[in-house]
């Protein structure tokens, strides 16, 4: 039997019993196209596969509509834990705060959004220039008196040698 690649129009040849009266999933050698074929002269004449029907129910059809299911009564614990958070509700809390009790107020979509903190502007420029420029004075003392650390701080030689920094080994004696 000789079968055709619908794609790409490849024929091969099939022994007439590798493909059953159902027909058989195969692959196109040249294109790759995976499709159905039927023995011949049962391709046009076979219907196409049917699904099989929706299974029932014991009592018929499936019903139109979900039920609602009830909603599970709320937990106290957290009936406390809303009424802590509200304000007027004074709220148990801890001493010290102002509203809402000891609990974190989560926010309400129908609030407006609270203002935006104020931007520190220079001052926290400021500080973090003096932080880079102390803390560039101490790697710049570090390196220029290491010697002198070494000697009045042992433990630090290791540092320094790991740093690529260390005291520069004595030349060798010459003769």
């Amino acid at each position: 039997m000789i079968i055709e690649c619908p794609r790409c129009t490849s024929r091969y040849e099939v022994a007439d019993g590798l493909i059953g009266p159902a027909g058989k999933s195969v692959r196109c050698a040249k294109c790759s196209n995976v499709w159905l074929a039927r023995p011949v002269g049962e391709a046009d004449t076979a219907p196409p596969p049917q699904w099989p029907e929706a299974p029932q129910r014991a009592g018929g059809s499936f019903p139109t509509e979900i039920p609602v299911t009830p909603e599970p009564p709320e937990d106290p614990a957290l009936a406390e834990f809303r009424d802590a958070q509200r304000p007027e509700s004074g709220g148990s809390g801890m001493a010290g705060k102002k509203e809402g009790g000891g609990f974190a107020r989560f926010p309400d979509p129908s609030e407006p959004p609270p203002p935006p903190r104020p931007r520190l502007g220079g001052a926290a420029t400021i500080g973090w220039a003096v932080t880079v420029i102390l803390l560039g004075a101490g790697a710049w003392a570090a390196y220029s008196w290491r010697d002198a650390v070494m000697e009045a701080w042992p433990p630090s030689q290791r540092v320094y040698l790991a740093l690529g920094l260390g005291a520069d080994p004595p030349p060798p004696a010459s003769r």
